[in-house]
């Protein structure tokens, strides 16, 4: 990037860390009006600036500035409307995107999560499974056991185990704890222990899943001894 360019994008972050509302949107007269063709770099800088801030209005105008926009840029507008729970744009705004990466997937698959709208939470999970499998990660997984966990969906939560499984994601830390978690809390505590026994890993989180979940389910000596195990293992 440019001199200027690098400029303003420390600007920007100083903006977004200070929630300077009212510099931000100085900043796109200035950007516009010193520099003749701003690059897609800093004007993406400038989008996930106003994301941050909650700046729709000006988020959409930079956009539409963009020449070339890139991928950077179609996650920064569509992570903006995510914020601000307009679904229905987020929804639009992703279909019109002509390439997608993990981030995109994810972002998707929260947005609706987060907000309550768990069935299109799952729509964009299964669409991602048949059109995107190369962009699923540790988050997807992990999004989805906790979903399935909130929403007691059994069924589903043993689906997503066995693609877990298919994807080779099972050693992943972020992964194995939200799938503890999810049988523990489906009552499915013999799943949920014969998981545990075959972890490589095992540290205190998981301990405490395994420990709470033995006593939700009235096996409290197992839950004890689970418990005495945790504390000569040095996790206490």
């Amino acid at each position: 990037m440019s001199s200027s360019s690098n400029y303003y994008v420390s600007v920007l972050k100083l903006c977004s860390e200070s929630q300077n509302q009212t510099q931000s949107k100085k900043l796109y007269c200035l950007i516009f009006k010193t520099i003749t063709h701003p690059e897609t770099l800093l004007l993406n800088n400038l989008i996930s600036t106003y994301s941050k801030l909650g700046h729709l209005a000006y988020a959409h105008r930079v956009f539409d500035h963009i020449p070339q926009s890139n991928l950077s840029s179609w996650n920064a507008i569509l992570s903006i409307y995510s914020k601000l729970g307009r679904l229905s744009q987020m929804q639009q705004i992703f279909d019109l995107m002509p390439f997608r990466d993990g981030a995109s997937w994810n972002l998707a698959i929260s947005s609706y999560a987060n907000y309550g709208s768990n069935t299109n939470a799952v729509g964009v999970y299964k669409l991602m499974l048949k059109d995107a499998t190369m962009t699923l990660n540790h988050i997807t997984f992990s999004t989805m056991l906790i979903l399935c966990s909130n929403c007691r969906w059994m069924d589903l939560g043993r689906q997503i185990h066995g693609q877990i499984l298919k994807f080779v994601f099972g050693s992943y830390v972020f992964v194995g704890s939200p799938l503890l978690d999810m049988y523990a809390k489906l009552g499915l505590i013999f799943d949920a222990k014969r998981y545990y026994e075959k972890m490589p890993e095992r540290n205190v989180v998981k301990c405490n899943i395994m420990i709470i979940g033995l006593m939700r389910r009235g096996m409290v000596e197992a839950s004890k001894r689970l418990f005495h195990g945790l504390k000569e293992c040095s996790y206490l």
